[in-house]
C-alpha cells in the first residue's frame, strides 16, 4: 500500500527481492532489502527501513510497522538515513518483533482444516490400516479398518495454530469505534482465514504488543476461501478489510507434489471482497467532504478525531500550497488542546516551507513527549548548512543549546530523537562541533536503553575521538554501570575509521589517565576490533601514526595482559579479556603467551578465547603451529580453530594440507565447515576440497529426502530429537530457551506433518525465503565471511 506519512512523503512497502526501481525509464535508485520513500515536490525516491513481506502501517505518532508471514507485527526502529551517515558503526536489527507473545503466536482458526489437507490425511490413515471420520465438533477421529485392531497413531495434520501468513498490519487511526480500539493494531492471518487484534503499549522507543482477545480472534470464518489480506483506515472512520478470496492461498513449495497436482492454483483470481467492520446496529454517518474546503477549514481538520480527516487535511493543504493555511496553522499550534494536532501544524508548516526556528522551539517546549520528539526532528533542517546559512549561526547555536536542555528529558522518544538530531548538526564549525560533543556528552552520561545509545553512535562518525576523550576525564562516568557499553561503541567506530586521528587522541588518553586495567582492555580490544572490520589492525595504527612514546607506553598495556592471562591466580573473566586483547598485539609479543594457553590443562574457556585470539594475528606460521596441536584440542577448540583457518584463503589452503596429510581427519570437520569449502569463492580451494570430501556429498536433494523415506516408519523419541537439536539446529533455531533465533520460526512449522519436515531438513533450500539466504563475501584483503544479509 501506498502511504501519506507526517512528513509530507508516501511510504511504499517494497517486498523482500532486491531491485531498482525505474521511472520513466531511468534508474532512481536501489532499493535493496529495504522499503521506499517518494518526494512529491521532486519525484524522488530514496530507500527507508522496512523490507519485509506484504502490508505496513504508520500511527499517529509516525512510527511504521511491517509484517512477514511467521512474525506478525514488527517495529521499525531506526531509520535508514540516520544509520547511514555513520559506515563506521554496525547497528542491531533496525527492525523489531514487538509481539509480547511471540513472533508467530497462537492463533485461534475456527475454519475447518483445507480440502488437499483431509485428502492427504484420508491416505495416510489409509496407509497406517485406518479410515479418517471427521466428527461433528470438526474433530479428526481414525477408525481401523480391521475390527480387531486397537486405536494407533497416525501422523495428524491438524489447522495450524500459529501465525504461518500474516499480512497486512494496520494501526486503527478512526473514531467510529470505542476509545480502547484506538491505536490497535490488526494483522490477517491469510491461512488462518482469520483477524488478529493487538494493542499497543507506547510508552517505549520499542512498542510492545499484547493480544486484545484472549483465546479468541477479533475476526475469524468458516470459510477457507477468506483471506484477509490488508486494511485501510476509511473516511467515516472505520476499518475496511480486503478479502483476496481464494480457494488456495499457499505457495506451491508448500505443497506436497502428489496433492497439487489436483489443485487449481489460481482458482479465485477472478473474485475478491471488501467488507466494512461495523459493530451491530451501527449507523453509517455521513464523511466530511474536504476536497472543497477553505484552507481555515482544512486547518480545523487537524483538530479530528478521526485520522483520515487528519492526514487528508494536511494532504490537501500541502498540495494548495496556499499561504491563508499559514497564520491558522501557527494559531492551532499555540492553542489547541489536541497534541495530535500540535503535531500536524508543525509539520505542515513544514510542508508549506513556514516553519521558523520560533515555531520549532515552541514544538520543543511542549508539555506532550511526542510533540517535543517531532520538534526536535523538525529542527534538523535549521542545524544543517544549508539552513544555518539562511538563519545565520547564532540562530542555529541558540536552537542548539534550546536542544541540549532535552538530554534529560524523562521521555525516552525524546531522548531517543535527540540522540539522532544532534549528528545532523554542522560538525564542520567548531562552535557546533564542540555543543554537539557537548551534547552527546549529556545524553551518554544519562542512564540508557540500547536503543537511545544507536542513536546517539548514529550521530559519532566526526566525533567520536573527542566525545570519548571527553568521558574518559569524567571519573562518575566510569563508574556508571552502562559506561562501558557507551566506550566499547565508542571505540569500534573509532577503530573503523580510516582517519587515524580520533583513534590516537584515545590511545593517548588510555596510556596516560588512571584507568582500571579492566577499561583499558576494554578501549584497546574496541579499537582492534573495530580497525579489523576495515582490514587493518591496532599494530598499523600505532606503527603508522603514534610518537614513539604513545607505541611503548601502549606496549606496555599489551605486556600487561600478558601477565594477567598467564597468572592461574587471577579471575577468568580477567584472564579471558587480556587473551582478547592480546589478538592486537604484536604477533611476536602475543602469540607464545596465546599458544601456551592451547593446552588440556587451561580451561576450557581460556582456551577458546586463545584459539580465537591467534586466528586475528598474521602469519602462516602461526596457523601451521595452531594446526600441529590438533590431536591435543577437545571438540570446541577444534571447532573454533577451524573457524579462524576459514576465514582467509592462506590458511584454508593450510587446513586441505593437513586434511590431505591425515593429521586431520576428515571426519573432524563439521558438515557446515565442509560446506563452505565446498562452496569456496575461490576456485582452486573448491576444487581441492571437491577432491577431498568426495563421496560425502550429494547435490541431488531430492534423491537425498527419497532415501531417508524409511526414517518415517520409525518410532519417534523427542528425548534424542532434543539431542539432536542442540548439537545441529540450535546454532540457528529457536524452541522456547534453547538455540538462537537466526533462522525462522519453528512455531511455523510445528503442525506440518513428518514427510513436509523431512523435506525441510533435508532439502532446506526448496522454501528457503530471500532473506534467510546465506551469503559469502570476500574482502580486498582476502578475508571471507559467511552469513546472512
Amino acid at each position: 500500500g501506498l502511504l501519506w506519512g507526517l512528513d509530507n512523503h508516501v511510504y511504499f512497502a517494497a517486498g523482500r527481492n532486491p531491485k531498482d526501481l525505474k521511472h520513466r525509464g531511468k534508474s532512481m535508485v536501489s532499493v535493496g532489502s529495504g522499503d521506499l520513500r517518494f518526494d512529491p515536490r521532486n519525484e524522488t525516491f530514496e530507500p527507508v527501513t522496512g523490507g519485509l513481506q506484504f502490508g505496513h502501517s504508520i500511527d499517529d505518532w509516525g512510527v511504521r510497522f511491517v509484517c512477514s508471514n511467521s512474525n506478525h507485527i514488527q517495529q521499525v526502529v531506526y531509520p535508514q538515513g540516520y544509520l547511514d551517515r555513520n559506515p563506521y558503526f554496525v547497528s542491531s536489527n533496525a527492525i523489531r518483533s514487538i509481539a509480547s507473545d511471540g513472533a508467530s503466536g497462537v492463533v485461534y482458526r475456527t475454519s475447518p482444516p483445507e480440502p488437499w489437507r483431509i485428502v492427504r490425511q484420508k491416505w495416510r490413515a489409509a496407509e497406517k490400516g485406518y479410515r479418517l471420520v471427521i466428527n461433528d465438533k470438526g474433530g479428526w477421529e481414525f477408525i481401523p479398518l480391521d475390527p480387531s485392531k486397537k486405536a494407533g497413531a497416525v501422523p495428524t495434520e491438524y489447522p495450524v495454530g500459529f501465525f504461518t501468513s500474516a499480512t497486512g498490519v494496520t494501526i486503527y487511526r478512526g473514531d467510529a469505534y470505542p476509545e480502547a480500539y484506538r491505536g490497535n493494531a490488526f494483522v490477517g492471518d491469510v491461512g488462518g482465514n482469520l483477524v488478529h487484534r493487538k494493542t499497543l503499549d507506547t510508552d517505549h522507543v520499542v512498542y510492545r504488543a499484547d493480544r486484545a482477545d484472549e483465546g479468541e480472534e477479533f475476526v475469524t470464518s468458516s470459510d477457507n476461501w477468506f483471506r484477509p489480506v490488508n486494511f485501510v483506515n476509511a473516511p467515516d472512520g472505520t476499518l475496511y478489510i480486503l478479502d483476496m478470496y481464494r480457494e488456495t492461498i499457499e505457495h506451491p513449495y508448500s505443497i506436497p507434489e502428489e496433492i497439487k497436482k489436483f489443485l487449481h492454483l489460481s482458482s479465485g483470481d477472478d473474485r475478491g471482497r471488501i467488507y466494512r467492520l461495523v459493530s451491530p446496529g451501527m449507523k453509517r454517518r455521513p464523511t466530511v467532504k474536504l476536497g472543497g474546503m477553505s484552507a481555515p477549514e482544512l486547518v480545523q481538520q487537524l483538530e479530528s478525531a478521526n485520522g483520515w480527516n487528519r492526514m487528508t487535511a494536511q494532504r490537501l493543504l500541502w498540495e494548495r500550497q496556499d499561504a491563508a493555511a499559514v497564520a491558522p496553522l501557527r494559531s492551532l499550534l499555540a492553542s489547541s488542546a489536541s497534541p495530535l494536532a500540535r503535531l500536524h501544524s508543525l509539520y505542515t508548516l513544514s510542508g508549506l516551507n513556514a516553519l521558523t526556528v520560533e515555531d520549532v522551539v515552541k514544538g520543543l517546549q511542549d508539555s506532550h513527549p511526542r510533540v517535543r520528539e517531532h520538534a526536535i526532528r523538525l529542527s534538523e533542517a535549521f542545524l544543517r548548512p544549508a539552513g544555518v546559512q539562511k538563519v545565520g549561526s547564532d540562530v542555529s547555536l541558540s536552537l542548539l543549546s534550546t536542544l541540549m536542555s532535552l538530554a534529560e528529558d524523562p521521555s525516552e522518544h525524546v531522548r531517543f530523537q535527540l540522540a539522532f538530531t544532534l549528528g545532523e548538526a554542522d560538525a564542520t564549525q567548531p562552535k557546533f562541533r564542540e555543543a554537539i560533543v557537548t551534547g552527546l556528552a549529556k545524553l551518554a552520561k544519562t542512564p540508557q536503553t540500547p536503543e537511545v545509545r544507536t542513536a546517539l553512535m548514529s550521530s559519532t562518525a566526526e566525533v567520536a575521538g573527542t566525545l570519548a576523550t571527553q568521558l574518559l576525564a569524567d571519573k562518575q562516568f566510569l563508574a556508571a554501570s552502562h559506561s562501558p557499553g557507551v566506550l566499547g561503541e565508542l571505540m569500534l567506530v573509532l577503530g573503523a575509521n580510516p582517519s587515524p586521528t580520533g583513534a590516537l587522541e584515545v590511545l593517548g588518553a588510555v596510556a596516560h589517565l588512571d584507568l582500571p586495567l579492566a577499561t583499558q582492555q576494554q578501549l584497546l580490544t574496541g579499537l582492534g576490533t573495530g580497525a579489523a572490520r576495515r582490514g587493518s589492525s591496532l599494530r598499523a595504527l600505532l606503527s603508522g601514526g603514534a610518537d614513539r612514546q604513545l607505541a611503548e607506553a601502549v606496549g606496555k598495556l599489551f605486556q600487561r595482559a600478558e601477565e594477567v592471562a598467564e597468572d592461574d591466580e587471577q579471575p577468568l573473566a580477567e584472564r579471558e579479556a587480556a587473551v582478547t586483547m592480546l589478538a592486537f598485539a604484536d604477533v611476536e609479543q602475543a602469540s607464545a603467551s596465546l599458544r601456551e594457553l592451547l593446552t588440556p590443562q587451561s580451561p576450557q574457556s581460556l582456551q577458546l578465547a586463545a584459539a580465537r585470539s591467534l586466528a586475528k594475528l598474521p602469519g602462516d606460521e602461526l596457523s601451521r603451529e595452531l594446526l600441529a596441536g590438533w590431536r591435543n584440542y577437545g571438540p570446541q577448540v577444534r571447532r573454533e580453530v577451524v573457524e579462524g583457518m576459514l576465514g582467509r584463503a592462506g590458511r584454508v589452503a593450510l587446513l586441505l594440507d593437513a586434511v590431505a596429510a591425515g593429521d586431520v581427519k576428515r571426519g573432524d570437520l563439521e558438515r557446515d565447515s565442509k560446506q563452505r569449502l565446498l562452496t569456496h569463492p575461490d576456485p582452486a580451494i573448491k576444487a581441492r576440497a571437491l577432491k577431498l570430501f568426495e563421496g560425502e556429498t550429494n547435490s541431488d536433494r531430492a534423491k537425498v529426502v527419497a532415501a531417508h523415506q524409511p526414517a518415517l516408519k520409525l518410532a519417534a523419541d523427542a528425548s534424542r530429537g532434543l539431542e539432536v537439536f542442540k548439537k545441529k539446529c540450535a546454532v540457528c533455531h529457536q524452541v522456547g530457551e534453547i538455540g538462537h533465533r537466526v533462522a525462522p520460526d519453528l512455531a511455523s512449522v510445528k503442525n506440518k506433518s513428518e514427510a513436509d519436515l523431512l523435506i525441510a531438513i533435508l532439502d532446506p533450500n526448496r522454501e528457503a525465503q530471500p532473506n534467510f539466504n546465506v551469503y559469502s563475501i570476500q574482502t580486498e584483503d582476502g578475508e571471507t565471511f559467511s552469513g546472512m544479509i
